[in-house]
């Protein structure tokens, strides 16, 4: 029974393989090559630059993930039957946003309201990145799979790794590509949700909890390893958080299957009567 109310949650599974591919396209980047005239403070510099830079987008995918989590327990309160999944609902809404201040020092802008929905303009940097690779003629390479990246003659190679070639996703800002697929994941659960007969809301939104938990989970458990300490810290505590909402969900579902069972029986008594 309950694959079958986990369906809603591909959204779920999409999101946790593209906040991956988000985290990689910070992480592979080269660090900056130092020279031996540079000083060691400007090196430092460098390197907790490289891990601002890293933990901001690592920060912004989690709290995307969280803003569509909110999104979802927000409607789940409303439609919901069952005063129990109601009070999961809002315990949902309560620890996300609790979440969301935390990571709030590293992604201000992902943690505000309405994120997911606001549209977005290109930044400056977008546009000048964007226009130099078309004065250039740079034949950029994504690497998905780890590996070293060279740059020659107007190209740039990748010596080992799975690679994307640029000409599909060529100033693709994968941020705001992270956003449109948790905007559309939100608005997908919702009308898969609402289709779903009166009486099986509820364990249909309870599957898709366990499910997109299970995909947090994950994601929280990678990021970790290309986080900063202090970020790490963050998204530890979130992790456990997560595992306990996941458990929760379990529990919640084998009540309501059992609630089912019991009304089915009752009912086919009362017939045969």
């Amino acid at each position: 029974m309950m694959r079958k109310w986990i369906s809603v949650s591909a959204c779920s599974a999409a999101l946790c393989l593209c906040s991956v591919t988000g985290a990689q396209q910070t992480n592979n980047n080269p660090p900056p090559q130092t020279t031996p005239n540079r000083s060691d403070a400007a090196t430092q510099h460098d390197q907790r630059s490289d891990w601002k830079s890293a933990d901001h987008t690592l920060a912004t995918c989690v709290a995307i993930a969280n803003q569509e989590e909110i999104a979802i327990a927000k409607f789940a309160q409303e439609k919901a039957r069952s005063s129990d999944v109601k009070e999961f609902a809002k315990m949902l809404v309560k620890d996300h946003q609790a979440f969301l201040e935390k990571l709030e020092k590293f992604a201000p802008e992902a943690a505000r309201d309405g994120y997911l929905h606001e549209k977005h303009e290109p930044s400056t940097n977008d546009k000048t990145r964007a226009g130099a690779d078309k004065t250039t003629g740079v034949e950029a390479k994504v690497g998905l799979a780890g590996g070293t990246v060279k740059a020659s003659a107007g190209k740039v190679q990748q010596t080992a790794g799975t690679e994307e070639t640029a000409d599909r996703h060529h100033g693709v800002n994968f941020i705001q590509l992270h956003r449109e697929i948790a905007a559309e994941c939100v608005r997908n659960a919702k009308e898969m949700l609402t289709e779903k007969e009166e009486d099986k809301f509820d364990e249909c939104f309870v599957g898709h909890q366990i499910a997109a938990h299970a995909a947090m989970k994950t994601k929280l458990t990678v990021f970790e390893r290309h986080a900063s300490s202090e970020l790490k810290d963050v998204l530890a505590k979130g992790a456990e958080t997560t595992e306990r909402h996941m458990k929760k969900a379990e529990e919640l579902m084998k009540e309501l299957a059992h609630a089912d069972s019991s009304s089915k029986r009752d009912s086919s008594s009362s017939k045969k009567e």
